[in-house]
């Protein structure tokens, strides 16, 4: 959906929305000198190379080169677009956004509606649990107290076809906005649409956004049926991936240091009931990176506390991946004999399940316990081999200090000696070496800071200039003569001279509305943040102009020139020598107006 904002609107939505806040709900910020620091949203680093600043109200990231305001944050975080931004943190601000489209403040409203509906939804179902004795007794029975019910709105979806669909029509609610939130499912039998409720005889579990909105629901069976759990689609309010049940809990109790990550509903909510309250879950067993980068806000440690048979770890496996590249510090804790941690707190108790915490061992540790018990059986000679093979890739993705330890532990605990494990491992390695080298694969070895081209910065210098009212006549004509700018830079260009006539402070609050895509937005920011000297008289000011249009005009030559000889080399190659003759003048024009530059 998109609407007209007003620049003031725009400026009003800034104001009071602190960028700093707001980065802080998605971004885990620690204060460095007059600005914030954290690891960024927008790639994978394991050194802060985030920057907030509240004095500016912008963020900018060393490492890859985002940046922009509190407006461009969200879009780029959340996908959202310009509008979407704004009425996002008009709605944060408690700020109305007044237009005179009907078309959106329709579609605002039926967002809305969902909410609400949901929110009725969820009311309906506890109702009638509470009514219903034998649902109340299975729960109590499964170790939940009423209180805990009451606290999570736990419910029962009554055994009915179109029990909650009649609740919901005398709200005014159709069907079609039942469906779209998918507490209506719809079959099509010769050519006629049939609604009916998507949940029926099921406990329910009200699935909340961090701000504790319902956005979904969970169903669980009575019996052994399958399904054993059935759940929303997803929807309009509701991304199973960026979102995390039980973390509006954890948020609410302030429990946030540390996160413990189950599997399922139940597990989730049997540990908050003992008093664990960072217990979330991350609504189906496969972790996503935006729930991740979702905890990475809060906390940069987490346990990870899965159901010990086959699928649990399985699952465990792909969630640490996941953490660990977002820069997680991650334990797994183990729960022995096929139980989860809803049974194992049931049988155990909570002070059993805090010692198992205590226990929990790292990533590594884990993987190698997991290859260990699938291949090493000490009555076998060999499966060591098969068992120190097994773990040759986990080892080798270690530090040296790191490695040499857990080899050390290997050979103690097989008999084999450390000479043998580092043969093998440097077997592995060349193998690595060798595989990706014949595929071309190169990689990173360090964290490097984003570098742009010399042509990209002389040309925000001349649009800063500009922004400044600086030689506007003489770069004006030296662009309508040899146009340089990239498509953004060009974009901002024009914009920048449309507006002109403005008053400075006027045509930076324009510029800032007008820019309302990611990459304008960005390099708005950027711009502004263009350090360049105060310069005495108008002369001054034009050689440095003329300075940066001929930094520009170097780089598209030499840009050009590298195009012609990769051209000349492979005609050459081609065994096309006459031809490469053409190509061969177009490079010494090339290298003449080099020169004369």
């Amino acid at each position: 959906m998109s609407i007209f904002i007003s620049d003031e609107l725009i400026q009003k939505i800034k104001e009071e929305n602190d960028v700093v806040d707001v980065v802080s709900e998605y971004v885990r910020l620690k204060k460095s000198g007059r600005n914030f620091t954290g690891l960024c949203p927008f790639h994978n680093e394991k050194t802060p190379s985030f920057s907030v600043s509240r004095e500016k109200q912008i963020f900018k990231c060393f490492g890859c080169g985002e940046a922009g305001n509190v407006i461009s944050f969200l879009m780029k975080i959340r996908n959202l677009s310009f509008s979407e931004a704004c009425e996002t943190l008009a709605e944060r601000a408690n700020i109305e956004i007044k237009t005179g489209d009907d078309k959106y403040k329709k579609e605002l409203e039926a967002k809305k509606r969902l909410y609400q509906l949901n929110k009725l939804a969820a009311r309906f179902y506890f109702d009638n649990l509470i009514k219903n004795r034998d649902v109340m007794n299975y729960l109590n029975k499964r170790g939940l107290s009423n209180k805990t019910i009451a606290n999570f709105g736990l419910g029962y979806s009554l055994n009915n076809w179109n029990a909650l669909e009649n609740f919901l029509k005398k709200s005014g609610y159709s069907q079609e906005e039942m469906f779209k939130v998918g507490v209506l499912s719809r079959s099509n039998k010769n050519n006629k649409i049939t609604y009916y409720d998507r949940f029926r005889n099921r406990v329910m579990f009200p699935v909340f956004d961090y701000n504790g909105k319902v956005i979904g629901f969970g169903g669980r069976v009575l019996d052994d049926s399958k399904p054993k759990y059935l759940n929303s689609p997803e929807s309009e309010i509701f991304d199973k991936g960026r979102n995390m049940y039980g973390l509006n809990f954890a948020i609410k109790k302030n429990n946030t240091k540390e996160f413990i990550l189950v599997e399922g509903y139940m597990d989730c909510i049997s540990l908050h009931q003992a008093g664990i309250t960072n217990a979330i879950a991350s609504l189906g067993t496969a972790l996503t990176v935006n729930q991740a980068k979702l905890m990475k806000k809060y906390t940069d440690k987490v346990y990870i506390s899965y159901d010990s048979d086959n699928a649990g770890k399985k699952a465990a496996d792909r969630g640490l991946d996941i953490l660990t590249e977002q820069g997680f510090d991650v334990r797994v804790i183990n729960i022995k004999d096929g139980k989860d941690p809803d049974d194992f707190i049931k049988t155990n108790g909570v002070e059993a399940f805090y010692e198992l915490m205590k226990e929990a061992v790292s990533l590594t540790k884990f993987k190698i316990n997991k290859v260990k018990e699938e291949r090493y059986r000490k009555d076998d000679p060999k499966s060591v081999d098969k068992y120190v093979a097994g773990i040759s890739g986990i080892l080798l993705k270690l530090n040296s200090v790191e490695r040499n330890i857990y080899i050390k532990e290997i050979a103690e605990d097989t008999g084999v000696e450390e000479q043998a494990i580092y043969d093998l491992l440097n077997k592995k390695a060349n193998f690595i070496n060798k595989t990706e080298e014949n595929m071309n694969i190169k990689h990173e070895i360090s964290v490097k800071l984003y570098k742009e081209q010399p042509s990209v910065k002389a040309a925000r210098s001349l649009l800063k200039l500009l922004m400044c009212k600086k030689s506007v006549e003489y770069i004006r004509s030296a662009m309508d003569e040899y146009p340089l700018f990239s498509h953004t830079h060009k974009i901002m260009y024009d914009k920048i001279l449309e507006n002109i006539d403005l008053p400075l402070e006027d045509l930076n609050n324009k510029l800032e509305a007008l820019c309302q895509n990611i990459e304008e937005n960005r390099e708005l920011v950027n711009i502004r943040e263009m350090s360049i000297l105060e310069m005495d008289n108008h002369e001054q000011t034009e050689r440095f102009a003329s300075d940066c249009i001929k930094v520009m005009k170097e780089c598209e030559l030499e840009s050009k020139k590298k195009e012609i000889m990769d051209t000349i080399k492979q005609l050459e190659k081609d065994g096309k020598i006459s031809e490469s003759f053409e190509y061969v003048e177009k490079l010494q024009l090339i290298e003449k107006e080099l020169k004369e530059l």
